[in-house]
Formats: C-alpha cells, structure tokens, sequence
C-alpha cells in the first residue's frame, strides 16, 4: 500500500492539532466529569464570577442556545447557578456553586496542554508562534468582515 503525501496545508495541520489538544484536554477533564465545552465555561467564571450570559457566549464563542444547553447541564451538575438581575428581571447572570468552586484547581488546564503541544519547541519558537498565530487569526478574521 502506497502512502499518499499530504499537501502542506494549514487547514489540515491546524484540525488535526485541534483534535490532538481537544483529546489531551478531554483526557485531563475526565476525572472530573466535565467536557471541554463545559470547563471552557467554568473557566471564564473562575476568573470572573457573575458573568451575563452574552458574556459568556462571546467567551466561549458559543451561540446563546448552545450555550444556554450547556448552561443547563451545568446546573444539573449543581456547579453553576443562574440569578436574575435586581434591576434588569430579563438579565441573567451566572454564578459558580460552591462545588463549581471546588474545581478552580483545573482553571490553568490549557497549560498542561500547552505544555504538551509546545514541548519539541525551543523557547525562542514558542515565544514566536503565538503571535504568529494571532496574526493568521486577525488576517482571516479581517477578511470575513469585508465579505
């Protein structure tokens, strides 16, 4: 059988990296009974408790109704509550719950993941790539805007 050679293509460098990180920290959450999606959340309110949900959704990048499912899930999981807003009934903000609390230990996780992906770079390499990255990011999102 004759292995075909890859394009060199962003695209496919960047899912496949993605998938490998998302496995690492999906490995590293498991214990803990919490998906990616939902520490991403915890996560946000571990640096800032009471978050709106329309902050969290810019944070997770999440749509409101996904994010409202995941919200619920969280709740069931009694480490997030919502509550209502005294001068705004409509708004809602989000709390942590005192379990939710308990697991403010996992807030850097990404670092461990970090570590994992960044370990065969030099610190020089990994100083750049960041910012290079950022860069891409700004230069796609710059010309999905002009469309």
């Amino acid at each position: 059988m004759t292995t075909l050679p890859y394009p060199r293509s962003m695209g496919r460098l960047l899912t496949m990296l993605s998938e490998a990180a998302c496995g690492l920290a999906e490995d590293y959450l498991r214990p803990y009974e919490i998906s990616l999606a939902q520490w991403v959340v915890l996560s946000a309110l571990w640096r800032r408790d009471g978050l709106s949900v329309s902050e969290l959704s810019e944070y997770s990048g999440k749509k409101t109704a996904a994010l409202s499912r995941l919200l619920d899930r969280l709740e069931d999981k009694e480490l997030v509550r919502r509550a209502a807003v005294e001068d705004d009934k409509r708004s809602v903000k989000i709390h942590l719950t005192e379990k939710g609390q308990g697991l403010s230990h996992l807030a850097d996780m990404y670092k461990h993941v970090n570590g994992v992906l960044l370990a065969d770079l030099s610190e020089t390499e990994q100083e750049q790539l960041f910012p290079m990255l950022e860069r891409m990011l700004d230069s796609v999102e710059g010309k999905s805007k002009k469309r």
